[in-house]
């Protein structure tokens, strides 16, 4: 589906000109010409005035005035064209941003100053003219580095107050204090543990960042003299020891090295209640990031934080996991799993009915009162199983499978199957923006996450030739890091109906190993992993991440993509482990959603299928 406006017909000055001034008299003057012919010379002059000549002239007329009226709904710029005029571009996830008066250009974000992407050296204001278009943006090439950077442009050690900008692919100059400024990747206000010394930095961004990858930053000697550990206050020193961690400051007294904050209350802060204000305090120290974790309570939680049935509007948490504090209003609040606000009656409400389809619950009729649902504190997280489950759907937004990943998220806490129920999730999808809402999980809001599409042809074995859009997703889940966390990583197709509980028994006699399970031996030389529910372990994967051009150089293109990976997995020596009651799928040994040993089942092409089949392996 395209969002480009239909091109117009711009007239030339002196049509306009007619246009405006001229149309409206020249109707005018035509009718009163006629009347008066009609009446001096009779018919004869009537059929003069009426004949296809007049016609073509009105006709003319109106087509400039169509012209006009057109003019002011100016088309929308194209990436490379000035957009001073339209302040509006075509390509999703853009804005029209000003360059000097006069010149302007679509781009997905710009800082003032020099861009070393511009084929001219001369600094831009970047003044945003008008909106940002919805969507999200794919570069159509790689950006260049211009010739005038080597040039004009400062070295990685050098001072770049200057000139504003970074020879070296990946860096952008920031401001340090008014003598100096440097070329770094990130900068965060106050001391950075990567510089020579402890002063702290203002962190301005002097100009735009120049296209590549910079090295990783090294840790300052420093660091380990003058920064705080992990146990301590770093609010004096604004820096940490640890690798991967940041100073956040809590209050006016306190701050503490973590690796990441959420602003309000933390339920893991073994002091008290009060809110953090999470503000970065300096840089981050250089080393990993760190991938989710299962939440520990502090001990002040259970007495201090609600039950179920409780207000909770003056304690602002909740005791029991998956639940948050909603507010019904002011001074009143209790503790749900959701909340649908601002309605009276459930059929009545459009959001409840778009999320529950028709669904006449209780729940979600809140006893017919109306609620603000503004959350009050922080949600109280699920306890993690074991072994560890991250799962992932691959998802097509614009079909079937949306709606049976919805009909998930419409479910209770007490719901026990899909991705939702494991440990940690994630829903990725290329055909829609990252970020488009789902619904509400076990950790509040589901969003998409975005990778890159793939075209898909028709494999050997007469399936979806989709090898090269799994290597980009599979790509996504190596950044995003959050396979990490996990014992193993899932990749179950959305009309695969998984029951993560059996499938953490199955997985718990084959830890610690580097392993993938196959599930199918009915049809092939030897059994393969079937696409609809896929577990590798943690150790597995990252074998794969570490040696992927490996599989990169096999024949794949007539594959399918889970004949690849069983392929590329005993390629780099991950060890293939035989399970054939894993999984229920019709293409092998059928899917028989009574039998209490399988912990999927596949297909189950819409939503009622799915939580028939779900309804009936619960029984």
């Amino acid at each position: 589906m395209s969002d480009e406006v239909e091109p117009l017909i711009i007239h030339d000055s002196d049509d306009e000109k007619f246009a405006e001034q001229s149309l409206g008299p020249q109707r005018c003057t035509h009718t009163a010409v006629i009347a008066v012919w009609v009446l001096v010379a009779g018919l004869s002059v009537a059929a003069l005035v009426l004949s296809p000549v007049g016609f073509n002239a009105m006709s003319k007329s109106s087509s400039k005035h169509d012209g006009l009226v057109a003019m002011h709904a100016m088309p929308c710029s194209n990436t490379g064209h000035n957009c001073y005029e339209t302040k509006c571009c075509k390509a999703a996830g853009t804005r029209c941003y000003e360059k000097k008066r006069g010149w302007a250009f679509c781009k997905k974000e710009c800082v003032a100053g020099p861009d070393p992407t511009d084929p001219h050296p001369s600094p831009w204001t970047c003044t945003a003219l008008g909106l940002r278009t919805p969507g999200h943006y794919v570069w159509p090439t790689t950006p260049q580095i211009q010739p005038w950077v080597r040039m004009n442009c400062s070295k990685t050690l050098e001072n770049c107050l200057k000139t504003r900008c970074c020879q070296d692919g990946g860096l952008a100059c920031f401001q340090k204090n008014s003598r100096w400024a440097h070329c770094k990747t990130i900068c965060s206000d106050g001391p950075d543990p990567t510089d020579a010394d402890n002063l702290p930095w203002k962190c301005k961004q002097l100009g735009g960042r120049t296209p590549g990858t910079a090295p990783a930053p090294k840790t300052a000697a420093w660091v380990s003299k003058l920064c705080a550990a992990k146990s301590q206050n770093c609010f004096a020193s604004g820096c940490c020891q640890d690798p991967g961690h940041t100073c956040f400051q809590k209050d006016t007294k306190f701050a503490k090295c973590e690796h990441t904050c959420s602003k309000g209350m933390d339920l893991e802060d073994p002091i008290n209640w009060t809110n953090w204000t999470c503000k970065k305090l300096g840089g981050r120290t250089p080393g990993p990031i760190l991938t989710p974790r299962p939440q520990k309570l502090a001990s002040w939680v259970k007495d201090h934080c609600s039950d179920l049935y409780e207000n909770c509007a003056s304690s602002k948490c909740c005791k029991d996991e998956k639940m948050q504090c909603f507010e019904q209003h002011p001074g009143h609040a209790w503790c749900l799993y959701k909340c649908l606000s601002n309605h009276m009656k459930f059929s009545h409400h459009h959001q409840c009915a778009r999320e529950a389809k028709a669904n006449t619950s209780e729940e979600c009729k809140y006893n017919n009162k109306t609620w603000t649902c503004r959350e009050l504190g922080p949600r109280t997280l699920p306890s993690w199983g074991w072994p560890s489950l991250f799962c992932a759907h691959v998802m097509r937004f614009h079909s079937y499978e949306v709606g049976i990943v919805k009909l998930q998220l419409q479910q209770d806490q007490t719901f026990r199957g899909g991705i939702f129920a494991c440990d940690q999730y994630a829903v990725y999808a290329s055909d829609v923006a990252g970020g488009t809402l789902l619904g509400m999980g076990p950790y509040g809001p589901v969003r998409t996450r975005w990778f890159r599409s793939a075209p898909v042809w028709r494999s050997s074995d007469n399936t979806a030739a989709n090898t090269l859009l799994f290597m980009n997703f599979w790509e996504a889940v190596r950044w995003d890091l959050q396979y990490k966390c996990c014992n193993w990583t899932i990749k179950a197709d959305p009309d695969a109906v998984l029951l993560p509980d059996r499938l953490r028994d199955a997985l718990s006699h084959r830890m610690g190993q580097a392993n993938f399970i196959t599930t199918c031996g009915r049809w092939f030389q030897f059994p393969l992993m079937f696409g609809a529910a896929e577990a590798i372990s943690r150790q597995g994967l990252e074998r794969y991440y570490s040696n992927e051009n490996a599989c990169r150089s096999l024949p794949w293109q007539p594959w399918g993509e889970d004949k690849w990976m069983t392929f590329c997995l005993q390629r780099l020596g991950v060890a293939p482990v035989f399970d054939g009651g894993l999984v229920g799928d019709s293409g092998c040994y059928g899917a028989d959603c009574r039998n209490p040993h399988l912990s999927a089942f596949h297909p189950f092409k819409n939503a009622n299928a799915w939580m028939w089949c779900y309804q009936t392996a619960m029984r």
